[in-house]
């Protein structure tokens, strides 16, 4: 408002008007209606049209609902606290709302969130202490509602091993049950052909041969003739570690309960199967085409190879390096499964047994843990990777996970609960690259956080995150899981909220209204600081406003206020000002702190903004060469009945300029908002399609606003700088209709 603010310079005082500045050609009666013929300024360019709906809003009232799955049926509070942010980022999330909940008492409650916020975080703490997060989208939703009830409690597993459905395990999945898995007794065809000495065995098609027991075989087999259905029985030993045995398509080698095989390397073809019950040692082992090899016994393996087909373990399993790279694939555990090494790409992993992987890499694959086991790992690094959960599973990684950029996914059940209980979590910045969902408690101290404003993690409600060694899931022992896991003990306490702090926004406004000006926004730039205290059914009995009055961009005198929107006057039983020298005059007070003649509460932060910065005359704050400390004031509200959800939606600034004349004042609200009892009705309804909207006077007929509100402490540009210019994103936000560029206010030039 450069260009006009010469033309206005002067001094409201109690008794008259001082006329400030020779160049000023004209001196108007303020107790007169204001001279508002001037309108030849505008926000954009001709042509650029902002739809007349747009509320000008960078955040919105959201209604929520959260029931906590309470543990100790009522008899104790849960705090609730929901963010805008990660709260990993501390001071950077600001805190939404907050409450306590237990059984029966649900926390209730309405939030201004940031419509630059995809998600809200929710943390609950349990009167143990134990502190879980979770995230819950915002999209364009009006209510929110978390029902924690839902999630469901682990059930005990009462079966010896775990065991998998077939909708855990996917298409293509082995469906064999544990109940089933024992081994079955291995009888040799009574036509066998017996296989003794160091020679080369070259086997016929439709033939069953034997190595029986008692005999050591050194030679080799030739099975890779064009042969097929053959069956190869081991009831003795067959060692030979110098050369390579390829089970040719179609045949079977058969290692019996007391047999044993120590080769080099063993390679299977197409539709090839290789069944152990007995003791099998290989430097090498290769599964091709839809091969199966089952182990029932003891199978140790220097480095396994499995595609496109599959490896199941029933007895104990040792494996130094197993890879696989087809999707074709499926590694499943019944049994006992240790590997030092494993390579997964697009490969399938069913541990429905402990499954123990020192050192794993996924790319593409899915994981699959089922009820009552355990998958323990060391360190995994992950690349669009899917990890399925069942209830009262457990995926256990002592060292580090690292979740790559492709997106990976961490699913729990639909009903019960499983862990996930991960040492360190480190993601690779770029995109998401892990969601966590469904029924799953996430135990790590240790994960990388979101930033500000870039999502690299999302736990979905029901799931959570709690400390690593706060793990609030009870999982019953099975052989299967190396004893379960039981929550972590304590005395329980009620946590209670009684005071919280909703951060800090700004309000920026022109001061000119109902004329245009400069669209500099910054005549009057203040930041706002909620704190409110609450009783344990969460109503507000008192709430302190900590404003801070940074700029003043105007040359006109002016006055701030804020109105308490739907809090009757009659409902403030005090209001305490820390500056007491500050208001008052302009502005009377009635008995009660609030001023007098008004149906809801207002309180006044500054009569005279120009003289709160210790000036006398009306020079530009902070906005041109020179900066002034900004000016702080704290406002304190006590309610004769304590109230509901107040946030900066209650909250109804408004600058006063010119003062107050015969016929009312001029005030300037944020679009939406309604005036104050004493505002000049007649000039409202005056310029009302001339030079104001017929659908909000606190619009131009252009719908341009006269003030913002931003989740921020607002960077405003200097004198005479329109706000397009120093946000070049401001115009795009603003002519979508606030779909696009959410964040422009992050953005200076």
């Amino acid at each position: 408002m450069y260009s006009r603010k010469c033309l206005n310079l002067f001094l409201v005082g109690l008794a008259g008007i001082t006329l400030f500045g020779a160049s000023c050609s004209k001196v108007k009666d303020l107790y007169n209606e204001t001279d508002t013929g001037s309108d030849s300024s505008s926000l954009f360019p001709d042509g650029v049209n902002v739809p007349t709906d747009f509320m000008w809003s960078s955040a919105r009232a959201v209604d929520v609902r959260v029931a906590v799955d309470d543990k100790f049926s009522g008899k104790y509070f849960y705090r609730v606290e929901i963010f805008d942010k990660d709260p990993a980022l501390g001071a950077e999330a600001n805190l939404l709302a907050a409450g306590q909940a237990k059984s029966g008492q649900d926390f209730v409650g309405k939030l201004m969130v940031p419509t630059v916020a995809k998600y809200i975080y929710l943390r609950e703490t349990s009167p143990l202490g134990v502190a879980a997060i979770s995230m819950v989208e915002v999209g364009q939703q009006n209510t929110i509602s978390v029902d924690g009830t839902k999630a469901g409690s682990s059930s005990k597993a009462s079966v010896l091993r775990g065991s998998t459905s077939s909708a855990l395990l996917g298409s293509g999945g082995l469906k064999a049950a544990a109940s089933t898995a024992e081994a079955a007794t291995v009888v040799v065809p009574s036509d066998a052909v017996e296989i003794n000495g160091n020679g080369s065995i070259y086997v016929e098609s439709n033939k069953s041969y034997v190595i029986k027991s008692g005999v050591t075989f050194t030679g080799t087999i030739n099975a890779n003739n064009g042969s097929s259905n053959v069956k190869i029985y081991v009831q003795g030993v067959w060692k030979n570690t110098g050369n390579e045995f390829n089970l040719g398509g179609n045949n079977t080698l058969i290692v019996a309960q007391a047999g044993s095989i120590q080769l080099a390397h063993v390679t299977q073809n197409t539709n090839g199967r290789f069944e152990n019950y007995g003791a099998a040692s290989l430097s090498k082992m290769t599964t091709t085409n839809s091969s199966l090899y089952i182990n029932y016994g003891t199978l140790d393996v220097n480095e396994a190879t499995v595609t496109n087909g599959s490896l199941t373990n029933y007895g104990i399993a040792t494996i130094q390096k197993l890879s696989s790279s087809t999707s074709g694939t499926i590694v499943r555990n019944e049994g006992t499964l240790t590997v030092n090494n494993a390579d997964f790409t697009n490969a399938t992993l069913e541990a429905v047994c402990h499954t123990t992987i020192k050192t794993m890499k996924t790319n593409g694959a899915t994981i699959s843990i089922a009820s009552g086991s355990l998958l323990s790992l060391e360190d995994l690094n992950a690349t669009g990777t899917k990890i399925n959960l069942a209830a009262s599973s457990i995926l256990d990684v002592t060292t580090k996970v690292t979740f790559d950029t492709w997106s990976n996914n961490l699913m729990g059940p639909s009903s019960g609960q499983a862990l996930a209980r991960l040492k360190k979590v480190e993601l690779i910045k770029g995109g998401t690259p892990i969601t966590y969902s469904g029924n799953v408690e996430v135990a790590c101290s240790d994960h990388t956080p979101n930033e500000q404003y870039n999502t690299y993690y999302v736990v979905n409600s029901p799931a959570k995150i709690v400390p690593y060694d706060k793990s609030t899931v009870v999982i019953a022992g099975t052989s299967c899981n190396a004893g379960g896991n039981n929550a972590s003990g304590g005395n329980p306490t009620d946590q209670t909220v009684t005071e919280v702090d909703l951060g800090t926004y700004s309000y920026i406004f022109e001061d000119r209204w109902p004329s245009k000006d400069d669209y500099d926004m910054n005549d009057c730039v203040l930041d706002m600081n909620i704190t409110k205290f609450q009783n344990t059914a969460n109503k507000v009995t008192k709430v302190a406003l900590k404003a801070k009055l940074r700029s003043i961009g105007a040359s006109i005198r002016f006055s701030t206020a804020v109105q308490l929107d739907g809090i009757a006057t009659g409902n403030v039983k005090n209001v305490t000002y820390s500056r007491k020298d500050l208001v008052g005059t302009a502005l009377p007070l009635g008995a009660n702190g609030t001023e007098s003649g008004q149906t809801y509460a207002v309180l006044p932060l500054w009569d005279d903004a120009h003289k709160a910065f210790g000036v006398s005359d009306t020079r530009f704050i902070s906005t041109q060469t020179g900066q002034y400390a900004p000016v702080e004031v704290l406002v304190t509200v006590e309610f004769n009945t304590p109230i509901d959800n107040f946030t900066y939606g209650t909250l109804n600034a408004f600058i006063v300029n010119f003062n107050q004349n015969l016929a009312g004042r001029n005030e300037v609200h944020l679009v939406g908002y309604k005036a104050t009892d004493k505002i000049n009705k007649s000039l409202v309804l005056k310029e009302t399609g001339n030079l104001l909207s017929t659908t909000d006077p606190f619009k131009t007929k252009a719908n341009e606003p006269f003030g913002l509100l931003v989740p921020v402490s607002f960077v405003y540009p200097l004198e005479g700088q329109a706000i397009t210019t120093a946000y070049p994103l401001f115009e795009s936000w603003a002519t979508s209709g606030g779909s696009q560029n959410t964040d422009w206010y992050l953005h200076k030039k």
